[in-house]
């Protein structure tokens, strides 16, 4: 004979087995037995369920998602509807060398080097002056002046 510690354990195996078998979310359908059969639940304990399960969806997060410790950018941001300007320069300033009386600047643009000679069209941007101590540019697209400074005229 089984003690009652065995008879316990496989009656809580049992109930487990038909609890996870039994479908609690979903609706009850009425079969035609139980069609003239009138319902247990109450109104109030129906309209409860669904209640409590929306309350519980909206909790819900994800546990995965990228966070940052950073404030959230600005909703609506204020955009600048002003005129468009011109990019920053995408040249670097490497080194300058005097050829035949006019000046010759070396420029550097991510790993591209350029030599740049005044007339000359780099990218979106014409050389209009260089000088020993700047270059003056044009951006091409919206015809306006950037001055790149090389710092001292020797």
């Amino acid at each position: 004979m089984l003690p009652l510690r065995n008879w316990v354990l496989m009656a809580v195996l049992a109930a487990t087995v038909a609890a996870s078998l039994i479908d609690f979310d979903s609706p009850e359908v009425a079969s035609p037995k139980a069609a003239g059969a009138a319902r247990v639940a109450t109104p109030a304990a129906s309209d409860a369920a669904p209640v409590a399960h929306a309350r519980f969806e909206k909790q819900s997060i994800d546990a995965f998602a990228p966070l940052s410790w950073q404030p959230p950018p600005p909703r609506f941001a204020a955009q600048n509807v002003g005129a468009p300007k011109a990019p920053p320069l995408p040249f670097r300033y490497l080194g300058k060398v005097m050829e035949q009386g006019a000046v010759v600047a070396f420029l550097a643009q991510d790993a591209r080097t350029h030599v740049a000679h005044k007339g000359d069209v780099l990218l979106d941007y014409r050389i209009e002056d260089i000088t020993p101590a700047q270059m003056t540019l044009v951006y091409l697209p919206l015809n306006e002046k950037q001055t790149l400074i090389f710092g001292s005229a020797q």
